[in-house]
């Protein structure tokens, strides 16, 4: 059992002493790590391996799932899950790992849990390093998700990759309303600087996606907003797009319902009463959301959505709020 201020045993052992304070007030600490690239384990997920550079994600999403892992840290408040992150080594057995992967034509997804280009990465340049053992093989199946405009720093190292493997960015955009995005995300950076990110890269001749992940009920929803966003990617030059509609477990779910309970107390019984008993909802909203974007995608030229495997708590639509 874990202890709130307790870590679990095997990462204890792993905790180095170094703290470095960021201006932001985000607090880093080192976590020794064996190899930043682990097998996926959850067998119905897009990808067989992972890799999180840090562990903790100073971009304060409200919604983000992830907040969970600083349980095993021992750490009980999910607020912390972004003023505490802990930074990877570059293990030794990374490279190894990226061969079994390669070896194999297994797919490798950089940025599963927390962002690989949050700000502690300007300093860190765990992820930079990672790519740079990456560059050097050939037939890696690499998929990068962000919301960092960091990447841009990077597109010298990911071009050589997409010369020799299989590489797509999936930049993280939810709404174009910088406004909301600035409530829900408070460090990430704003819709204009995300879009001026994916045009930069896409003339790069990189493959980019548009993550619309999570929409949220009653705030990024309407099909008005679907509309403007899409349009604005489009016009960026992105011609892919996945979605996924909200998901929620605990603790995030006790997090994003305090911060909605302040933020937009209208919708909160609305929320308790779709998520009760439950991480994520199905039916007619899921069927009107699926229908909205496949017209939205027709209209601005995005390709159809390849087929991938679904878990049931990441890749499914919402079921309420009609």
């Amino acid at each position: 059992m874990i202890r709130p201020g307790v870590p679990a045993p095997n990462l204890a052992a792993r905790l180095g002493r170094e703290v470095v304070r960021e201006r932001s007030g985000v607090e880093y600490r080192e976590l020794r790590a064996r190899s930043l690239v682990n097998r996926c384990s959850v067998d119905t997920m897009p990808f067989e391996w992972t890799v999180n550079p840090y562990r903790g994600c100073a971009m304060g999403c409200r919604y983000c799932y992830a907040a969970y892992t600083h349980e095993f840290m021992g750490i009980a408040v999910p607020e912390a899950f972004h003023s505490l992150v802990y930074v990877k080594t570059d293990g030794e057995e990374t490279e190894r790992q990226l061969l079994r992967a390669v070896r194999r034509g297994e797919r490798i997804a950089l940025g599963t849990a927390t962002d690989p280009y949050q700000p502690g990465e300007a300093e860190r340049r765990v992820t930079r390093r990672f790519l740079e053992t990456v560059a050097r093989h050939r037939g890696v199946r690499l998929g990068i998700t962000t919301k960092g405009a960091l990447v841009l720093r990077d597109v010298d190292v990911l071009q050589r990759i997409a010369r020799r493997s299989r590489v797509s960015i999936h930049l993280s955009l939810i709404s174009t309303r910088a406004d909301l995005i600035r409530r829900l995300e408070p460090w990430a950076p704003p819709p204009e600087v995300r879009l001026e990110v994916m045009r930069r890269l896409v003339e790069a001749g990189l493959e980019v996606w548009l993550g619309l992940a999570p929409v949220l009920p009653a705030l990024t929803d309407t099909e008005a907003d679907l509309d403007q966003l899409l349009q604005s990617v489009a016009a960026a030059g992105v011609r892919h797009a996945f979605c996924n509609v909200l998901f929620l477990r605990s603790p995030t779910r006790e997090k994003y319902l305090r911060w909605l309970e302040a933020e937009f107390p209208r919708y909160l019984e609305a929320y308790r009463r779709a998520y009760e008993g439950r991480v994520y909802l199905r039916g007619a909203y899921r069927q009107r959301i699926d229908e909205v974007l496949r017209r939205l995608r027709r209209k601005h030229g995005f390709e159809e959505p390849r087929p991938f495997r679904q878990y049931e708590g990441r890749a499914v639509q919402l079921a309420l709020f009609e």
